[in-house]
C-alpha cells in the first residue's frame, strides 16, 4: 500500500512541478518578447509555445504501450527545459529563431498535460483493486486531484514568473522555469512501471477514433465547446474593469478569485467525489458552466455593489470549471481503449487549447461591443455545445432501439425458417404444404414409377410376342 501511495504523491509532485513550469513558461514568454521587440513579438513567443500542443496524438503516441511511462515523460520535460534555456539565449539575437526554439519546446507540451494525466488511472486502478473497491470512488478523488494540479500550476506558475522577472529579467525568468522542468524530470522517473495488460497497443489513429467512439466524440465536443466559451473569463474580467473605469487590475483581481473558485471546487470534488454516469456528468457540467458565465451580468446594473457580484460570479466560474474538468477527466478514462489512454488524453487536451485559442481571438473581436454581449454570447456557445452533445446522445439511443428491434425481426425470421426446415425434414410433402396437392409434374412421375414398378413385377406373354406382330 505504501508503493501505492508513494506512486500517487510521485504523480501529484512531478504534475504541480512540470504543469507550473508550463503556464509559467507562456507568461515569460510574453514578457520578454513584450520586452525584446513589443507586444507583437511576446504574442508571437506565446503562440508558438501553445500552438504545438496540437500535436497531441504524435505525442501520446510515443507514451502509449511503454512499460516505464516515468522515463519518457523524463526525457519530455528534459527535452522542454533544453529549448526554453535555447530560446531565452536566443532571443536577444533572433525572435524568429527564439520561437522556433520555443515551439519544439512546446512539442512536449501534450505529454505535460494529457500525456501525464493518463498515467494516472492506472495507478488508481491498482489502488482500487488492492482495496476492493468497486464504486470508482478512489478514481474520481483522483481526477479531482488531477484538477487541483492544474488549479495550483496556474496560479504557482505565473506568480513564479512575475518574481523572478522583478528580480532577474524577463528572459531571465523564461530561462528560469526550465529548473522546474529539471526538477520534474527528475521526480517522474519514480513513476511506477506499467503492468503487463498496461502496455497493450490499441489499433486505429487516435483522431478516427474520437469520431468514431460515440462517448469520446461526444466528450471531445463537450470538452472544445466549454473550453472556447471559459477562455472569454479574462476578455470579460478585463471589459468589466473598464466599463466601471477601475483599475486595469481589478481584472487580475477577478481572475485571481476565479482560479481561487476552482481550487475550491477540487477540494470539495476530492472529500466528495462525482458520481454517475460520466457522460451526463460532462452534460451537466457544461449547462453549468453555461449558466455560471451568465453571472457576471449580475455586476452591470449595481454601481455599488458591482465589485462584490463580479468577484462571486468569477468564482461561481472557476468552481463550475473545475467541476466540468474533472468530469470530463472521469469520461476519457472510462471510455479510453486500452493502450490508447495517452493519445486520447493528449490528443483531447491539445484540441482544448485550440479552442481555448478560438475563444481568447472571438472574445476579442467581441469585446468593443460591451460586457454584456460578451457574456452572453460565451453563455450561447455553451448552450450551443450542451444542444450538440445531448442531440448526439439522442439520435445514438435512436439508432441502438432501431438496431434492437431489427435484430429481433431477423431472429423471428431464422426461427420461422428453420421450425420450416425442420419439418421439411420430418415429412418431404411439407416442402409444398400438407394441404396442398401434387402438382402435375409429380402426378406424372409418380404414375411413371408405378408403371415401371409394375413391369418388372409382372412379364405378359404379349410382351415375348410383340416382335413377331412388329
Amino acid at each position: 500500500m505504501s508503493a501505492r501511495r508513494g506512486g500517487l504523491t510521485v504523480y501529484l509532485a512531478a504534475a504541480v512541478t512540470a504543469r507550473s513550469a508550463d503556464a509559467g513558461a507562456i507568461v515569460a514568454a510574453v514578457l520578454a518578447g513584450t520586452a525584446v521587440g513589443g507586444p507583437a513579438a511576446g504574442g508571437l513567443l506565446a503562440a508558438a509555445l501553445t500552438v504545438p500542443h496540437l500535436i497531441g496524438p504524435l505525442a501520446g503516441r510515443v507514451l502509449d504501450g511503454r512499460r516505464r511511462p516515468g522515463l519518457v515523460l523524463s526525457r519530455a520535460f528534459a527535452w522542454y527545459a533544453v529549448f526554453v534555456v535555447v530560446a531565452a539565449g536566443l532571443l536577444g539575437v533572433s525572435i524568429p529563431a527564439a520561437a522556433l526554439a520555443l515551439a519544439a519546446a512546446g512539442c512536449a507540451g501534450p505529454l505535460v498535460t494529457g500525456g501525464l494525466s493518463s498515467r494516472l488511472a492506472p495507478m488508481l486502478a491498482e489502488r482500487e483493486a488492492a482495496a476492493v473497491d468497486a464504486s470508482g470512488r478512489k478514481q474520481r478523488r483522483g481526477q479531482a486531484l488531477d484538477a487541483l494540479t492544474y488549479g495550483v500550476s496556474g496560479t504557482v506558475g505565473p506568480a513564479a514568473v512575475a518574481v523572478a522577472a522583478r528580480i532577474l529579467t524577463p528572459t531571465g525568468a523564461l530561462a528560469a522555469t526550465a529548473g522546474l522542468l529539471v526538477v520534474a524530470a527528475v521526480v517522474v522517473l519514480w513513476l511506477p512501471h506499467a503492468t503487463g495488460s498496461a502496455v497493450r497497443a490499441a489499433s486505429g489513429g487516435v483522431l478516427r477514433l474520437l469520431v468514431t467512439s460515440a462517448p469520446l466524440r461526444r466528450t471531445t465536443v463537450a470538452t472544445v465547446g466549454s473550453a472556447t466559451a471559459l477562455a472569454a473569463a479574462p476578455v470579460i474580467a478585463a471589459a468589466l474593469a473598464a466599463q466601471r473605469g477601475a483599475d486595469p487590475s481589478t481584472a487580475a483581481v477577478l481572475m485571481s478569485l476565479y482560479g481561487a473558485g476552482g481550487l475550491v471546487a477540487s477540494l470539495v470534488l476530492i472529500a466528495r467525489p462525482l458520481r454517475g454516469d460520466p457522460e451526463r456528468l460532462v452534460r451537466v457540467g457544461v449547462a453549468v458552466a453555461g449558466v455560471a458565465l451568465l453571472l457576471p451580468l449580475l455586476a452591470l446594473p449595481f454601481p455599488t455593489a458591482g465589485a462584490v457580484f463580479g468577484g462571486v460570479a468569477f468564482a461561481a466560474v472557476g468552481a463550475a470549471s473545475s467541476a466540468l474538468f474533472a468530469a470530463t477527466l472521469a469520461a476519457r478514462t472510462e471510455y479510453s481503449p486500452p493502450g490508447a489512454a495517452a493519445r486520447v488524453f493528449a490528443s483531447v487536451a491539445g484540441v482544448k487549447v485550440g479552442g481555448s485559442a478560438l475563444g481568447v481571438a472571438a472574445a476579442g473581436l467581441v469585446a468593443p461591443l460591451g460586457p454584456g454581449v460578451l457574456i452572453v454570447c460565451a453563455a450561447a456557445v455553451c448552450a450551443v455545445t450542451l444542444v450538440i452533445v445531448v442531440t448526439d446522445a439522442a439520435l445514438g439511443r435512436r439508432r441502438a432501439r432501431d438496431g434492437v428491434s431489427s435484430r429481433a425481426s431477423g431472429d423471428l425470421v431464422s426461427q420461422s425458417a428453420r421450425e420450416s426446415s425442420n419439418n421439411s425434414r420430418l415429412d418431404p410433402r411439407h416442402a409444398q404444404g400438407a394441404d396442398e396437392p401434387p402438382a402435375s409434374g409429380d402426378l406424372t412421375s409418380l404414375s411413371a414409377l408405378e408403371s415401371s414398378n409394375g413391369s418388372r413385377v409382372e412379364r405378359r406373354p404379349r410382351d415375348r410376342a410383340e416382335p413377331d406382330e412388329w
